[in-house]
């Protein structure tokens, strides 16, 4: 299939010099991006042309870090005001209750709504799957490869359950909570199966593998070590949440008599193509040591307001040389799937740090510093040098927004701050992924919208009726 964007506004390449063209186009033969040039374009007709005149163009971005599952359970009260160990709390008691239906709505819910928003790829860090068998993997994976979006699942797990919250769990549990916990012996094959199952390193492949618990496992340290061999014989990366905040600190002591970043190292994740999720109290050694080995940070501007953690120090660590991208997280910490709206809040997060660790204004992040984050940076923090800019021989990708609507009217000096700073919708004119059109004039071209959203909503009901039933005594909200 041959593709033409013609009369682009602007185009914001993302390539080694960051070029920008205005009013140009892009040819597209298959999934790769055949020429890009400014216009007159007077090349041979394509199948398909599509005018872009006072579209943003941009390469494709690239959502680092989602949990695809909570798409179901965005908005839930009393989580909405806890932080992450009471809203775990909360959430738990319905998490168990999701089946392989529930699994496949909200990952095609989440595939949808990041499409929408401009993303082109995206991470999963999948670590939920409460003993109900294999079936939920497949599902996932089958809802998001009918969307068309380029996929990185990372096949996670649950091997502990942090703090005090295995024993709160079970007073309203009772042995359900066993449930929630993955068996190591059947953890580790069903990881294998599911690399050699599904895991391509091709060029251009539309769904790869990466592997990592929920959190860094003190108390199971075997598992740790065990991700990191299977990741390096099939070249996965390799995926968790990583602060660490003090009692983490003690932990690790405690349990592996060592501080977490030399277990880390010991375990083998220190190491290119490994990234963290938010990082928001790393010492000075830790960002040392992930500037040195190329380990990358998915910042995730949102949840991190939304549960009370610090500000990531995102400057410190681009200055220091740490891949740094964006995530949105998943909608049970933020409420919602759209990478455009996380670019808006990361661009200014950053400068409302506590007193002392305030950025000076003359460090701030700019919108280009932003867009890199999102497209190349996070490109190469999953290993995708084939994505992530626009250039011929880049695989198409391509994202456009429309700034000739009213909320951008004004913003006439910089096309990529309008977009950053004045809007205020995140539904994306186009969206392309490996040369098909999955958005066009706004609107999805695989998905009935209005279809999806009743099937979500639908699941979302069933699956809080049914956790308030199972667990009467934990606080789920009632449905009206």
């Amino acid at each position: 299939m041959s593709l033409l964007l013609r009369h682009c506004g602007w185009i914001y390449t993302c390539d080694e010099r960051d070029k920008v063209i205005a009013n140009g186009f892009i040819r597209i033969e298959g999934g790769h991006i055949e020429e890009i040039d400014h216009e007159p374009y007077a090349g041979a007709p394509a199948e398909t042309n599509i005018d872009l005149a006072g579209a943003i163009v941009l390469p494709g971005l690239v959502n680092l870090h989602h949990h695809f599952f909570q798409s179901l359970t965005k908005a839930v009260p009393p989580g909405t005001r806890a932080t992450a160990l009471d809203w775990l709390f909360q959430m738990y008691p319905i998490w168990a209750c999701y089946d392989a239906q529930a699994f496949s709505v909200a990952s095609e819910l989440a595939a949808a709504e990041l499409l929408l928003s401009g993303a082109t790829t995206s991470a999963d860090h999948s670590y939920f799957h409460p003993q109900l068998g294999v079936e939920t993997l497949p599902a996932q994976i089958e809802a998001v490869r009918r969307t068309g979006l380029r996929f990185h699942l990372v096949r996670g797990s649950v091997a502990t359950i942090e703090g005090d919250l295995e024993s709160r769990l079970a007073r309203v549990m009772g042995d359900d909570v066993c449930s929630l916990i993955d068996d190591l012996p059947r953890l580790q094959s069903a990881t294998e199966a599911a690399v050699r199952r599904y895991h391509d390193s091709s060029d251009g492949a539309m769904l790869r593998i990466d592997l990592g618990p929920t959190g860094v496992t003190y108390a199971k340290p075997e598992l740790m070590r065990a991700n990191a061999v299977l990741a390096a014989e099939y070249g996965c990366g390799l995926h968790t949440h990583y602060h660490p905040r003090e009692l983490e600190r003690e932990i690790s002591r405690r349990l592996v008599k060592q501080e977490p970043l030399r277990f880390l190292a010991d375990a083998g994740w220190i190491r290119p193509r490994t990234w963290m999720a938010h990082s928001t109290q790393l010492n000075d050694e830790e960002i040392a040591a992930f500037a040195e080995h190329g380990v990358g940070v998915a910042h995730c501007p949102h949840t991190i307001i939304r549960l009370g953690y610090p500000v990531t120090p995102v400057v410190r660590m681009r200055r220091a040389g740490i891949p740094v991208g964006i995530g949105v997280d998943g909608p049970a910490s933020n409420d919602r799937s759209s990478m455009i709206t996380e670019m808006r809040l990361a661009l200014l997060l950053h400068r409302a740090n506590s007193a002392h660790d305030v950025e000076p204004a003359r460090d701030w992040l700019d919108a280009n510093d932003v867009l890199a984050m999102a497209t190349r940076e996070s490109a190469r923090i999953l290993g995708r040098a084939e994505i992530g800019a626009l250039a011929p021989g880049k695989r198409a990708d391509v994202v456009a927004f429309d700034l000739t609507v009213i909320h951008y009217a004004g913003a006439v000096a910089d096309p990529l701050a309008a977009l950053l700073l004045a809007g205020c919708d995140s539904r994306a004119k186009l969206t392309v992924v490996d040369g098909q059109v999955l958005v066009r004039d706004g609107q999805l071209t695989r998905i009935d919208e209005r279809t999806l959203v009743e099937r979500a909503n639908a699941a979302a009901h069933r699956i809080l009726r049914t956790a308030a039933k199972r667990y009467p005594n934990a606080i789920v909200p009632r449905v009206l």
